[in-house]
């Protein structure tokens, strides 16, 4: 009998719940528990979850932990934790006791934005540590040896991130989804002054929209945007904006590989990390935001149609056939614990 345990956010539209998806999918283990750590953190007033987030102190934090030590059941042959920032050495140390295998992922950066002393604490409980920011590799080497470090790319859902719609359907609008940051404020605003129409979503954008009321280049469609209609809002355009953010020092991030995935050309700087995936002819990278104007207007005029559509099939391509799924991921990352 095979039993397995995943730790991580498992609400609708999360990508930790798609890689458990896959995980159940992969193992079809004859017993599959969730854990899902957004029960605790939403059953926690939002004062306290705030306090918790910033700084991994207070009530968000013993609800967290007390709620993963009442759902253990048993010895598990995996247990799987995903982002466990709020996890403390306690339960980590309890976890360890009830699992063969013990593995953490995460898509995040576990030394900058994301920084817990919870997990440093916890870290070399686990057998593995799966990470996808490369910068953070000799971090990481001060806390465990090298023998647990396991360096992924990010990935996308095969049944979430796809095409809806064909080139003739697409339309011009270059979408961004994303947090907002002052850099990020700045490339948009560029694109709408040059006559560049975007489709915005994301937290924190709602004095730049107030600035921007009424302009005929801009739609902002929301806060957030799950699943399907995430995937179907960028299928929908030729280009999308796969922004890195500048509060520290991440070199790609999952809409990197989501958009690709969905059939639409990635309009990505260019780095040593985003290099090991793309090469020129299956992403649009730009140097600065004037270049990234100037090769919108490149690939978006009629007579350069055959050369943009090259770039989504080549990048779509890449993606779909060179492993970067969360399947392909993680099929391969359970071969080598051999399970």
């Amino acid at each position: 009998m095979i039993k397995t345990l995943y730790i991580g956010q498992f609400s609708k539209g999360t990508t930790s719940r798609m890689r458990g998806e896959v995980i159940k999918d992969l193992l079809k283990p004859d017993s599959f528990q969730v854990i899902d750590t957004h029960v605790p953190f939403y059953n926690t007033p939002r004062v306290y979850r705030s306090i918790g987030f910033r700084y991994k102190v207070g009530p968000l934090i013993a609800n967290v932990n007390s709620y993963i030590k009442k759902h253990i059941d048993g010895y598990y042959d995996l247990i799987w934790v995903d982002k466990g920032i709020f996890i403390d050495a306690k339960t980590t140390q309890e976890l360890r006791k009830s699992a063969k295998t013990f593995i953490y992922y995460t898509p995040d950066m576990s030394f900058f934005e994301n920084k817990s002393q919870h997990f440093l604490s916890s870290i070399d409980f686990y057998d593995t540590i799966i990470y996808t920011k490369s910068r953070e590799t000799e971090y990481y080497k001060k806390y465990v040896s090298a023998s647990k470090l396991k360096w992924v790319s990010q990935g996308f859902s095969e049944t979430i991130h796809k095409k809806y719609h064909g080139f003739e359907e697409k339309d011009d609008d270059v979408v961004f989804i994303g947090l907002a940051e002052k850099s990020r404020f700045e490339m948009i605003s560029t694109l709408l002054e040059d006559g560049v129409k975007v489709k915005l979503v994301g937290k924190g954008w709602s004095s730049f929209v107030k600035n921007y009321e009424n302009h005929e280049n801009l739609q902002f469609l929301g806060e957030s945007i799950l699943d399907s209609e995430y995937s179907k809002l960028i299928s929908s355009s030729k280009m999308a904006l796969g922004l890195l953010s500048k509060r520290f020092p991440e070199l790609h991030t999952t809409r990197t590989l989501e958009i690709p995935a969905c059939g639409t050309a990635l309009l990505t700087e260019k780095n040593e990390e985003i290099c090991r995936i793309f090469d020129d002819h299956e992403v649009v990278f730009f140097k600065d935001k004037e270049d990234l104007v100037c090769k919108i207007k490149y690939y978006l005029s009629p007579e350069n149609h055959n050369k943009l559509f090259a770039v989504m099939e080549n990048g779509f391509n890449k993606v779909w056939v060179g492993g970067y799924s969360y399947k392909s991921i993680i099929s391969n990352i359970l071969e080598k614990i051999e399970l």
